[in-house]
């Protein structure tokens, strides 16, 4: 399957940032501590693992201190063990900014490393673009989920959105149409460019969250221009740098981003464990 631009996968947690929501604390050795339809919560009465169901997949992030690899081995088998006493299921587990003893914990765990996601970064202004875009308004929904859904076919997250994924999204706080920039070729959605303004940082930072061409007009250069423009919209609003998140392997995004000025910044690491 052939890829194209992509940017919108991105890690589930951060290394030592609390993520469970409804800590229940107990004594004695690692035990479920919450089971709900949204969660599963698993604690040894010091650190929290937290289970996310995505399908027929779960999301895993643990509540450890960096500088305790140890008790964050234990808290990964920990919760390995409860999806397969829940009846097995695969646990995807993220590391952000590896480094090159991160495979470590979680290979003595039972993961494996599987996915490696790049963020870049390049300053603003970028070069100007060539093709004219406009702000996405509701009219376009069909037709952006289906350049998006053919587009990122082969994509873990971004491929097969739904328009209650779509509202779900546009219901964020960051969410602003002005900068879903749509392209259009012969009265249809062509392409798009998706940015996103990280305004709880300071300076604020810029992201192209989301940019794709339909599939059949691949090959003219068109995902160059519409980072372009999603870059030029980026940098209208005042911003100095902008940041995506690419897949390390999607050889003909990694080129076109390059070519742009974008530099890798630091990856992240997916893992993986399946218990039957």
């Amino acid at each position: 399957m052939r890829r194209r631009l992509a940017s919108l996968a991105r890690p589930a947690g951060d290394l030592g940032i609390p993520t469970a929501t409804n800590r229940i604390r107990s004594r004695g050795t690692a035990a479920v501590a919450s089971s709900r339809m949204d969660q599963l919560v698993i604690t040894d009465g010091t650190d929290t693992a937290t289970l996310a169901p995505r399908g027929e997949d779960w999301t895993l992030t643990v509540d450890v201190p960096d500088d305790e690899p140890e008790r964050r081995q234990r808290m990964l088998e920990a919760a390995a063990q409860a999806i397969g006493l829940q009846g097995g299921g695969r646990l995807q587990y993220w590391i952000t900014r590896v480094h090159p003893t991160s495979d470590r914990i979680p290979v003595a765990a039972g993961f494996t490393p599987y996915r490696d996601l790049w963020r870049l970064r390049r300053s603003l202004p970028a070069l100007p673009t060539t093709i004219s875009t406009r702000p996405f308004t509701t009219a376009d929904t069909e037709g952006f989920l289906d350049v998006n859904n053919r587009a990122f076919e082969w994509h873990p997250e971004q491929g097969g959105l739904t328009t209650d994924d779509l509202a779900a999204k546009q219901a964020e706080a960051w969410y602003d149409p002005d900068g879903f920039r749509i392209w259009e070729h012969e009265g249809r959605i062509g392409g798009f460019c998706w940015t996103k303004v990280h305004s709880d940082v300071t300076p604020s930072l810029g992201e192209i969250y989301a940019v794709a061409v339909d599939p059949e007009l691949r090959g003219r250069g068109l995902g160059r221009e519409l980072t372009l423009a999603g870059l030029a919209w980026l940098s209208g609003q005042g911003l100095r740098h902008a940041i995506l998140y690419v897949e390390s392997d999607n050889r003909p995004a990694n080129r076109v981003y390059e070519d742009l000025g974008f530099e890798h910044e630091f990856t992240s690491r997916a893992y993986q464990r399946t218990l039957r």
